[in-house]
């Protein structure tokens, strides 16, 4: 019987994959990720919503779209912005991302550049306009929604809630800035990136959702500009 040169050549390849000891199946070992997000110049692809909420006292003025960032900085950011009067309203972005190994668990870093005019130590109506507004972030392999239970609005992950983080979000902080003008703050960036890591596992196509947002204990108003956000994601057993 006379072989075909591509039968061959696949013959051959095959056996010195056996001669060192390989495989034809071998994989190659999950690599860490490195996601850099800069808001400036409007990534595409976030979407927004709110949870934490009753029929009575779901949010009716959320907003959320790109903005010019306020003086006396310069640039653009993402703009979120809604009136808490659940007293414990959670305002997200959400976007999904691919390029992880597949059900491969990672472990996450985040650091987050916002913008803020709120100061801190100040009091306010249910709690302090700043100290009472939690930033957080998390990711999850299936897609972060809000759903009804009853009457009231919630996640379907457990992303925790106000100063207390969950097994899908981390508290990095609250968004009170260094100011400490009560009456007048002006707007600052503040950095804010989480102490441990937060594991999680990839879905099997190799994306997770990532969840940033903000968590209100203060009865009123807040605002916030996302300027830019990094994750790092380190492959865990490697």
């Amino acid at each position: 019987m006379k072989l075909r040169p591509g039968l061959i050549s696949f013959l051959l390849a095959t056996a010195l994959l056996s001669a060192c000891g390989g495989s034809s199946n071998y994989v190659p070992a999950p690599t860490p990720v490195q996601i850099n997000i800069d808001f400036n110049s409007e990534p595409t692809g976030w979407t927004s919503g709110t949870s934490d909420f009753s029929v009575a006292t779901k949010p009716t003025d959320m907003v959320t779209e790109y903005r010019p960032l306020p003086a006396p900085l310069s640039g653009k950011g993402l703009y979120a912005f809604a009136t808490n009067r659940s007293d414990d309203l959670f305002t997200y972005i959400k976007k999904k991302y691919s390029g992880f190994a597949p059900n491969t668990e990672y472990a996450l870093r985040f650091q987050t550049t916002i913008v803020s005019n709120v100061a801190s130590g100040c009091f306010g109506v249910g709690g302090s306009p700043g100290d009472s507004v939690w930033l957080f972030a998390g990711a999850a392999s299936i897609e972060p929604l809000t759903i009804q239970k009853g009457d009231e609005y919630v996640m379907n992950i457990d992303r925790g809630g106000q100063s207390g983080s969950g097994k899908s979000a981390l508290v990095l902080g609250t968004i009170g800035n260094a100011s400490t003008d009560c009456g007048r703050a002006p707007y600052m960036e503040k950095k804010l990136a989480n102490q441990t890591a937060l594991n999680v596992r990839a879905d099997a196509s190799g994306s997770l959702w990532l969840l940033f947002g903000f968590d209100s204990g203060f009865e009123s108003t807040s605002h916030i500009y996302y300027k830019s956000i990094s994750i790092q994601a380190t492959p865990l057993g490697t």
